[in-house]
């Protein structure tokens, strides 16, 4: 087993009766696809990957906002404060355009009457529909052209959804006989969770749940909490527990509730958002054999949701449409969104700065205590990437960081080129929290957290001078072996579970073959799937057959094994908050009144060191849907305290905000015309803003990757630090003329520091985060810190074994 990578075995548990994979697993037939490469565009972006349909039907009208089912969602019926007394209208505004869609002009509230989700992607879109439904209108800025320009729209492989089909036998009772146990419950994704995320400690819940609001007399980790979370006393990882039961438990009636239609028991007519994901003929004889939560006998034959496996799951629950699940849930979603007559969608717009109210002179935190103050965030500035103006949004009902993570400041990243994935949502939060302690260092206070682990997808694309490719897990859930340049299947010497381990153990496993030697100085890892058949291959995997198809020299993966290599992916840590997504100081607990986080931006704890496949736009779903009820006035059930103290701040806050806004309004009606036009960008300042950013990137890559030491981390703590300081001068000397590209890159050094930094701090390896030391080295306790190499065989069999771990003597 090698010592790099060995992790504890975690295996899947056999059950009583057995399990019949072979009935869910890889039965993809895609017969509503018609997908063949003759649908599919050969450019990068592949914006034409499928002709889908949508249904925008009734549309707009208030007796079609979503309301509760409590038999299916689990949910009682909430009461907006705001609903009951706004005015809502409806549009016939249908019309596909990338500019900017104002709010109906039966709508007579101020425009600051709002609520600014920073980001178009799932998780912006779930807070926007849901705060929407409850009658708060909704600005949502996007930095490209596009609104579907986000990472949700790359999502390859699926989302999380549950298999009611798959039953175990057990014996009930002291007669022998036998009752039929669903396989899939919140219990089985939980512990998934838990073991992908490199916690190796019990759970502390010992009685499973069912389906239901998350509520707080249910969370077990209250918000004084250190992290809200768990520390792994093996790895040193966080993970939160309440936020992987709030996901299982509130999974399933959110994806119902926010993409499935009536067939599947779901909701989405009711703002035209139907998702078609791939179906399969079943018989459905037995109760809930349709998969749709009823436990229901149908006794027909019909198409229902298919559900494949990926790596680390102990069931198979993920929904897909192919192999571009998040382009057509994207699409889906964010037409839902445009079509809204309360949400507005203004592209082009970089957020620069989050604005707060300064006339206060306490602190902008509302403490454990409850106490509040003058100061929040009430809007952002933000640069038009056309016009070069800056301008302030204003927004009563606060800001969402929804803008994704920052796995696009390296080098080597499966996000897309541009202003996507480049730390922004970090970025802006930093900056907030450096002007509110008075130019304190990074991450002082705690609003960021765990950014150390940045998970690297194990299977990009490797071809020499082309950007990196991701290259779906789900390729792996279907069978496809790593290879080295011999043909010798490796991944089983790195975990048991081979190809199916957790993404931080396949990473590695790969980036370490990779750095093998070989006779001919060729590339030394593949992915090969060429044992399946070609046919169904290029129907299951449309978007990976036509980018090798695309190229120059084209690639047959059905014949020809695919070369890979690792690459940055994903943000398990982020902009820290509760689980209703209220931005919060991780060592205080404190508000950070008015300021919002949903999705990669955010930091609930779920993911840990590292993020279970196909949870991202679950995680999307689930917690932008948490933030737009919050800000609605409806979070949580029932009268008990939390919730209803919860609520009080969210509506003292909404009313200091238009104040405060009201105020700083009358003041900015005194500046001139020309304070208020924006300079052509400077040319010069924008190209050196683009090469330093590509230094950055390299540098992040060389000393902040998949396997990092000490020396390295410190150098690039060095590094960033001058990066930094230079991206803020070039933005502040730029007196107005500062293009978007500075603004990029002075999200992307801020962020790119508070990694280095924080992978500097933590010499536990755990996750995402592996740090090879050097050589022994003193630890701040006096003990001695070995490298994973020295460090003690422990026994392979053993739960708690992890020889990622950095042993202290």
């Amino acid at each position: 087993m090698n010592k790099l990578l060995h992790t504890p075995l975690h295996r899947m548990t056999r059950r009583a009766g057995g399990i019949r994979w072979s009935s869910y697993v890889g039965d993809v037939r895609c017969k509503d696809n018609n997908l063949s490469k003759n649908n599919f565009s050969t450019n990068n972006h592949f914006k034409n990957l499928h002709n889908i349909n949508n249904n925008n039907n009734n549309i707009g009208l208030v007796s079609n906002i979503i309301g509760r089912n409590d038999n299916i969602h689990g949910r009682g019926n909430t009461t907006s404060f705001f609903a009951q007394t706004r005015s809502l209208s409806t549009t016939n505004n249908k019309k596909h355009t990338t500019a900017t869609r104002k709010l109906s002009s039966n709508n007579r509230t101020a425009p600051h009457e709002r609520l600014l989700v920073l980001g178009s992607g799932v998780a912006g879109c779930a807070t926007a529909l849901t705060a929407a439904r409850h009658g708060i209108p909704v600005t949502v800025l996007h930095a490209g052209s596009d609104k579907e320009d986000c990472n949700s729209y790359w999502a390859q492989g699926g989302v999380i959804y549950r298999n009611y089909r798959l039953k175990q036998e057990e014996e009930s009772g002291g007669g022998g006989s036998s009752e039929s146990q669903l396989v899939d419950t919140p219990l089985s994704l939980v512990n998934d969770i838990r073991v992908a995320s490199g916690y190796t400690s019990p759970l502390q819940r010992t009685s499973p749940l069912e389906e239901c609001t998350y509520s707080s007399n249910l969370i077990q980790n209250k918000h004084s909490s250190s992290k809200m979370g768990q520390v792994c006393p093996t790895s040193g990882v966080h993970w939160n527990e309440d936020a992987a039961w709030k996901l299982a438990c509130e999974g399933p009636s959110r994806i119902r509730e926010l993409l499935l239609g009536s067939k599947d028991a779901g909701l989405g007519e009711s703002h035209g958002c139907v998702v078609p994901f791939d179906r399969t003929m079943v018989a459905t004889s037995g109760e809930d054999d349709d998969n749709d939560a009823l436990n229901e006998k149908d006794g027909s034959e019909d198409d229902v949701l298919s559900l494949c496996l990926e790596a680390s799951h102990s069931a198979p629950r993920i929904i897909h449409y192919a192999d571009c699940t998040g382009k057509l849930i994207t699409e889906n979603i964010t037409q839902a969104a445009f079509d809204h007559p309360l949400i507005e969608f203004v592209g082009d717009a970089v957020v620069t700065d989050l604005i707060m109210d300064e006339s206060g002179s306490e602190s902008s935190i509302t403490g454990s205590s409850g106490s509040t103050d003058n100061n929040m965030v009430i809007g952002a500035q933000v640069l038009n990437k056309q016009t070069n103006q800056l301008s302030s949004y204003y927004a009563v009902h606060g800001v969402v960081l929804a803008s994704g993570g920052l796995a696009g400041i390296y080098q080597h990243s499966t996000n897309p080129l541009g202003f996507n994935a480049l730390g922004s949502s970090v970025g802006l939060a930093l900056r907030l929290e450096d002007r509110l302690s008075s130019g304190g260092t990074s991450n002082k206070n705690g609003i960021v957290s765990d950014l150390e682990y940045v998970q690297f997808h194990p299977t990009s694309l490797y071809l020499p001078n082309e950007a990196r490719f991701l290259v779906t897990e789900a390729l792996r859930g279907e069978g496809a072996i790593l290879r080295d340049l011999e043909g010798r299947a490796f991944a089983s010497e790195y975990h048991p579970n081979a190809e199916l381990a957790p993404r931080d153990i396949v990473a590695r496993a790969v980036f370490c073959e990779s750095q093998k030697q070989t006779a001919s100085g060729e590339h030394n890892v593949y992915l090969d799937i060429t044992h399946r058949d070609s046919k169904w291959l290029k129907d299951r995997f449309p978007s990976v057959n036509a980018h090798l198809q695309s190229r120059d020299t084209p690639m047959d993966f059905t014949k020809e094994r695919i070369p890979v290599i690792p690459a940055a992916h994903y943000t398990c840590g982020g902009v820290t908050t509760d689980l209703n997504g209220c931005v919060v100081n991780n060592e205080s607990a404190g508000w950070y009144r008015n300021l919002y986080a949903a999705g990669e931006a955010a930091r609930t704890g779920l993911h840990g060191g590292n993020r279970l496949a196909s949870t991202s736009l679950l995680e999307g779903l689930v917690f932008g849907a948490s933030v737009g009820e919050m800000v609605a006035g409806v979070a949580g059930e029932g009268n008990d305290e939390i919730a209803m103290e919860g609520r009080e701040k969210v509506m003292e806050t909404m009313h200091q905000a238009r104040h405060a806004i009201e105020h700083r309004l009358v003041m900015e009606q005194q500046q001139t015309a020309s304070e208020l036009n924006g300079a052509a960008a400077d040319g010069r300042t924008s190209q050196e803003a683009i090469a330093i950013l590509a230094h950055l990137k390299s540098l992040m890559w060389d000393n902040v990757g998949v396997v990092r030491t000490p020396s390295k981390l410190a150098l690039a703590v060095s590094e960033l630090s001058a990066i930094r300081d230079q991206a803020d001068r070039l933005w502040d000397d730029s007196n107005g003329s500062a293009g978007w590209e500075v603004a990029a890159l002075r999200d992307a050094a801020h962020s790119g520091l508070a990694v280095a930094d924080a992978a500097f701090a933590n010499r536990v390896s755990g996750g995402a985060h592996f740090v090879n030391l050097d050589e022994e080295e003193e630890a701040d306790d006096g003990t001695t810190i070995k490298s994973s190499a020295a460090a003690k065989d422990q026994d392979s069999d053993s739960d708690d074994d992890d020889g990622l771990v950095a042993a202290r003597a």
